[in-house]
């Protein structure tokens, strides 16, 4: 339980649980439990008990995010590095309009083919290795993410999201008008929200800098691994819809 409270930049190197290690693989183990309980649970319930669980997770959502800033402001760091908009950040606005509506056509498909990848690789490459496993950043850098692949992933099993290849180049339209906003914003403010200007010590972020060069470039192959994975994702949910006749 050493360093439970203690943010990175007050941890000693060597203290971090390491990318697919052992405490890695429970943390993933844990979250698909968490994504499979909620999932039956919201699948076996009522549409009025569907709702409460929608709302619950989206409102969960947003207190955590905040108890975070909190945390982080009362730790003496700078609390503007850590301002919520990041991808994820973004998913978890989307799952609030989503739970209050939804009926919409706007948000569904969005979640599946953008937010639920992006939470997936949050969680299979995440930015707190560098942390023991048992430390309050980690546990809400994966009780964060989990809680967004449970919304999206509860949603599309009750077969309340449908796919169709043109909601993936909506989604695509809606990743690059984000993406360029928050690159002005990082450019400005000289910030690295959604990862668009650097990696942060990131596995998979590592590795696109690596063949891109770095630079814009870096940021280009960014953009463009968002849209080949929701083409990945598209397919691959398409196929268990279409298996399981969801």
């Amino acid at each position: 339980m050493n360093y439970f409270w203690t943010h990175k930049y007050h941890i000693p190197e060597g203290q971090g649980f390491g990318q697919f290690s052992r405490g890695h693989f429970l943390w993933l183990a844990v979250s698909v439990l968490f994504v499979a309980v909620i999932s039956f649970v919201y699948k076996t319930a009522g549409a009025a008990e569907r709702i409460v669980i929608l709302r619950a997770i989206a409102a969960s959502l947003i207190l955590i995010d905040v108890l975070k800033l909190c945390l982080i402001h009362y730790s003496g760091v700078n609390v503007t590095e850590y301002l919520p908009l990041e991808i994820c950040s973004f998913a978890a606005y989307s799952t609030v309009f989503d739970s209050i509506w939804p009926a919409n056509t706007f948000f569904p498909a969005l979640l599946l083919t953008l937010f639920l990848p992006a939470a997936i690789m949050a969680i299979l490459f995440p930015t707190t290795a560098m942390l023991p496993a048992v430390n309050i950043y980690t546990i809400h850098q994966f009780l964060y993410h989990d809680l967004i692949i449970a919304y999206i992933t509860a949603r599309f099993i009750a077969g309340e999201i449908t796919l169709d290849y043109a909601g993936v180049w909506g989604s695509i339209a809606k990743v690059l008008t984000l993406a360029a906003c928050m690159y002005v914003v990082d450019t400005v403010f000289h910030r690295n929200f959604m990862f668009l200007r650097g990696t942060e010590d990131n596995a998979l972020l590592e590795m696109i800098w690596k063949k891109t060069g770095g630079g814009f470039g870096y940021t280009i192959g960014l953009v463009c691994f968002c849209i080949f994975m929701i083409h990945v994702f598209f397919v691959f949910f398409k196929c268990i819809a279409l298996l399981f006749g969801i």
